[in-house]
Formats: C-alpha cells, sequence, structure tokens
C-alpha cells in the first residue's frame, strides 16, 4: 500500500526557487564521495518488518533485512523472480502444503549473531506462536492481514540449517507471500529483539541484508551504510541517505542542486524539462502500481450493478493518462495490476462510453430530472486531486453527482481499513503487488474486514471458487489464466471496482548514476548503483 504524504508544502515558483538555491536550470554533478542520496515523497513507517505497511517502508528494509526467498530486482524484466536469500535452496512437496528450505551457510546478522534455522523459527514464533515469550500480537495481526496466520500450519526445525513450513492446504503463491509490502516476512536478528524488544526494534533494525542502519530522523533521513560481512557481493555504494522530500518542488530543486541523485514521483509537468536539462528519466511499464475505485456492496445505491457498470464506462481513463499522468501510465481495464504475471495486456472491460453510462442509468431509473448523487471517501495525496475531480467532471456529464469526502492520510486509512459504512458509496485507493493473490483478497468472500482488504463488502462465490482453485494450481501459466478468468467474471458480472490507471513510476536521475535498475516494483534494488563523475 503506497505510504503518502500527510503535509503538502506551499509551492513556491519552480524557476524562483532553483534559482534561490543557487543552482542552475542544468543537471549539476551531485556529490560522488560513495553516498547516494534518494528523495522520497513520503517519510516510511518503521522498520520493524512485521509490523509496517507501505512501500517506502519496504524500500528501506529491502536494503536491510533478508527473507528466505525474495524478489529479484536486478532485472527490469516482467514479471519478477524470485531468487534464494537466507534460503539457498528449497522443495515444495507434491501436494503444495510442505515448504523445505535449506538455508544458507555462513551468514550473520549486522550485530554477528549466527543465522540459523533456530533463528528463522524464533520470527516466524513472534507472529505464529502466542505461547511464545516473545509473541507480539500486533505482529500476528498484520501476518493475518496476508494470511500466513491462516495458511501455516506449523514450522519445525529439521537440522541446524534446514526449516520446513507445513501449510493448511497447497498454496503456491506462498514464496511470494510477505515479500510484499505489508507487513514483510524478513528475519530480524534474535539477539536484537531479546535487547531491545518490540518497541526498540524500529530504531535498531538488525538483518543480514548489503546495508546497515546507522540513524533515522523521522521526517528528515534514514542513512544506511554498506555490510562489509556481507555474505554475497558488495554493493558497490558505501552509504545510502533517504532523504524525506515530501513537497513536489523542494525534491526537483534538491535533484538540480545537486544535494539528490534520484528522486521518485516527479510532477510529470516537469518531466520533458528536467529531460531536456540532462536529467536521466526511468520508468517501467509493468511496475505493480494501480489507482482504482472500490464500490461499497452494502450501499442501497451501489447494488444495482447497472449503476456500477455506468461509473466504469463515465470514466474517460485515456484522457487521465494522456491529459494528467503526462503518458507515464496507461489505462486500467481489471484488478491484475500490470506488475503481476497473470497481468493481461489485452483483457478490456469497460471502454469510454458516456452514451451506454447514461442508458444503464436510465434503466435504473436515474436520468437528468432524477439525478443520483453518491458519496466519494477520497484522500489527501499530492495530484491525485486532478484524477478525482476528473472523474467527478466525467460522471456529472451523464447524470451522477459525487460528493467527494477529503480526507488527509491517516484519517483516510482509518476509515479504509475498517471497510466502507453503508452512508459511503466508492472510495479509492493506490496500491498493487506483484502476487495475483493480492487481487483475489480484494475480491474474496472472507477477506472482507476485518481479515483483508475487501473493503467494499463483494462476495461472489462462483468467482471464490476460481482463485481458490489457481492457489492450489502448481503450473504457473494455468494459475494465470484462471486468475484471469476470475478478474474478468467478477470485472463483467459484478463490476465491484473500477479500476482507472496502470502507472509507470518515473525516477529521475542525476546524469553520474550507473547501474540503477527501474524492476517492475514499488521499491529498488540499490546495491548495484554506482556514482561517475
Amino acid at each position: 500500500m503506497v505510504e503518502i504524504s500527510v503535509r503538502r508544502g506551499v509551492a513556491c515558483g519552480f524557476l524562483a526557487a532553483a534559482l534561490a538555491l543557487g543552482g542552475s536550470l542544468a543537471a549539476k554533478p551531485a556529490k560522488a564521495d560513495g553516498t547516494f542520496i534518494w528523495g522520497m515523497p513520503a517519510d516510511h513507517s518503521i522498520l520493524d518488518p512485521h509490523v509496517t505497511c507501505g512501500w517506502m517502508a519496504k524500500f528501506v528494509n529491502y536494503q536491510i533485512y533478508e527473507g528466505l526467498v525474495e524478489i529479484d530486482l536486478t532485472s527490469s524484466e516482467w514479471p519478477t523472480k524470485l531468487k534464494g536469500q537466507l534460503a539457498e535452496s528449497w522443495e515444495i512437496s507434491d501436494d503444495g502444503t510442505e515448504y523445505t528450505f535449506h538455508l544458507r551457510a555462513g551468514v550473520t546478522f549486522h550485530d554477528g549473531t549466527e543465522m540459523n534455522a533456530d533463528a528463522v523459527k524464533y520470527n516466524y514464533d513472534r507472529f505464529l506462536d502466542p505461547d511464545a515469550p516473545h509473541f507480539n500480537e500486533t505482529a500476528h495481526a498484520y501476518m493475518d492481514f496476508i494470511r500466513v496466520i491462516g495458511d501455516v500450519k506449523s514450522v519445525e526445525v529439521v537440522d541446524d540449517m534446514t526449516i520446513k513450513v507445513t501449510l493448511n492446504s497447497p498454496n503456491y503463491e506462498f514464496l511470494r507471500t510477505g515479500m510484499e509490502d505489508c507487513p514483510q516476512m524478513y528475519i530480524i536478528s534474535p539477539t536484537a529483539l531479546q535487547t531491545y524488544g518490540d518497541d526498540g526494534i524500529p530504531l535498531h533494525p538488525i538483518g543480514t541484508g548489503k546495508f546497515k542502519f546507522v540513524e533515522r530522523e523521522a521526517s528528515v533521513s534514514t542513512t544506511l551504510v554498506r555490510n562489509e560481512d556481507y555474505w554475497g557481493e558488495k554493493p558497490e555504494i558505501d552509504r545510502i541517505i533517504f532523504r524525506i522530500l515530501e513537497d513536489p518542488p523542494t525534491r526537483v530543486n534538491a535533484l538540480r542542486a545537486g544535494e539528490a541523485h534520484a528522486i521518485q514521483d516527479p510532477p510529470w509537468d516537469e518531466i520533458q524539462g528536467l529531460e531536456d536539462d540532462g536529467f536521466v528519466i526511468t520508468k517501467n511499464d509493468n511496475a505493480p502500481t494501480i489507482w482504482y475505485l472500490s464500490f461499497n456492496m452494502n450501499s442501497p445505491k451501489m447494488q444495482d450493478v447497472r449503476i456500477r457498470q455506468a461509473i466504469n464506462y463515465a470514466i474517460d481513463k485515456e484522457g487521465i493518462v494522456e491529459r494528467i499522468l503526462q503518458g507515464y501510465g496507461r489505462p486500467a481495464y481489471g484488478m491484475l495490476n500490470a506488475g503481476t504475471y497473470a497481468h493481461d495486456p489485452d483483457f478490456v472491460s469497460y471502454t469510454y462510453d458516456p452514451d451506454k453510462a447514461r442508458a444503464l442509468l436510465k434503466e435504473a431509473g436515474y436520468d437528468e430530472d432524477n439525478r443520483l448523487s453518491l458519496e466519494f471517501d477520497v484522500m489527501i495525496y499530492g495530484t491525485g486531486e486532478l484524477t478525482e475531480k476528473w472523474i467527478q467532471r466525467d460522471l456529472k456529464k451523464v447524470g451522477i453527482d459525487l460528493n467527494l469526502n477529503m480526507m488527509e492520510w491517516l484519517a483516510y486509512l482509518d476509515a479504509w481499513v475498517p471497510g466502507m459504512t453503508d452512508d459511503v458509496d466508492l472510495n479509492e485507493m493506490v496500491w498493487g503487488e506483484q502476487t495475483p493473490r493480492w487481487t483475489a483478497f480484494g475480491y474474496r468472500c472472507d477477506r472482507v474486514p476485518p481479515h483483508g482488504n475487501n473493503i467494499g463488502w463483494y462476495c461472489n462465490e462462483k468467482v471464490d471458487k476460481i482463485l481458490q482453485q489457481a492457489l492450489e494450481t502448481r503450473d504457473e501459466a494455468e494459475r494465470a489464466a484462471l486468475y484471469q478468468q476470475a478478474d474478468a467474471m467478477a470485472m463483467m458480472e459484478d463490476a465491484p471496482n473500477a479500476p482507472i490507471y496502470h502507472y509507470y513510476n518515473p525516477i529521475v536521475l542525476n546524469p553520474s548514476v550507473k547501474g540503477y535498475v527501474n524492476a517492475p516494483a514499488n521499491w529498488w534494488d540499490l546495491s548495484t548503483v554506482r556514482i561517475e563523475e
């Protein structure tokens, strides 16, 4: 789930701000002392991977911690592949219920603690075993959100370097479970957990990763240094500084002044100018970022499928992509985001057809003389307001009046997580993961709050049956086809969502930055980066 800035700075004139910093409009060489500075658009949440959410936190944790397996982000190719990390190899039983991991020898945590099967089980017990002395109820709740609690039957130490995880039922998406953003099944040093406790781990995040934590100044920066004792290939750079630059003009100015090597989420209307001035623009057409609407199936107005279909027909997604995103995205027609292997780029559900929308509304009893009024909960998120008002305008044209209930991010999240109340008709989210199981969580009857992110209370047992079959299918191509079948059935028969666009995650780099890979993800592996004069 995207982590969003809850403060928006006052946008001064871009040219004046750049000159005030003493910078020119051309790319300045960034400092090349072995320190790489990344400009983040928002602060990250805590660095305890078992009790955190959000892309920014995952981005930092990816550099510090390791799991048994990990998503390989050293390639920009889609779909992403999994690689062994703390597990050198693994086997899956024929029935898909037993995962046996053979751990990598000679790995130590940043504090010198040995990584072995006992250390892995100690971490799993933290969120799985209520009888464990270090059991963490918050971690248990977070892991239930991604179904780990329901998935895992037992965790067994086979020998010092072998661990077996037994599941309650076949699940061929399990390896990717917990490798996304909310939360993360990384392995923390048991010594650190015992020394610092649950409250202290966020300020002493100790893993086995390529970088070690140095310090964090909330809402300002987080600093990491290279792990000289890393078991594998060491990073090119000595140090990473994640600078929190919430205000877009400030972020751009820091890049132009040589005070940051890279920034994410650049203002779309400034990207071309940055490229003209010598900065490098990189993107990925298959990033798993999808902006979508969810309809409240408990709202009396939204229970008529014709209303939900009319909204889908009424929104000019191509116009949003062209005019607002400046081409850094493409229209979305299903809920399988572009980052997952199950995404079908050829699937089209509802194209822009305002006449069809009006006809459906008329069938449902609404027209210009009897307009439909809907309550739309929206989050304050930078230029997201442009999209919301575009949708409001499009729906107004066909006879739907949207009332935008705007909330700061934390307040919005508090309202979003428990599911929509009956007086809310629709809301929005920017999310997406590389596993298609994320889409299943948004559809399945058993993933309504408080058990998941089906916050619109959608339920179709036929869809559920196909999604369960997908989870239990070993062949990836067959599994993808089942996910596509379920997504198409949900969208065309029920339309519980209105997917709007897939975002390409543009990143702007100083030309001195080499080796950066914009992988199809919402966070990146910075160990490949180097800085050249």
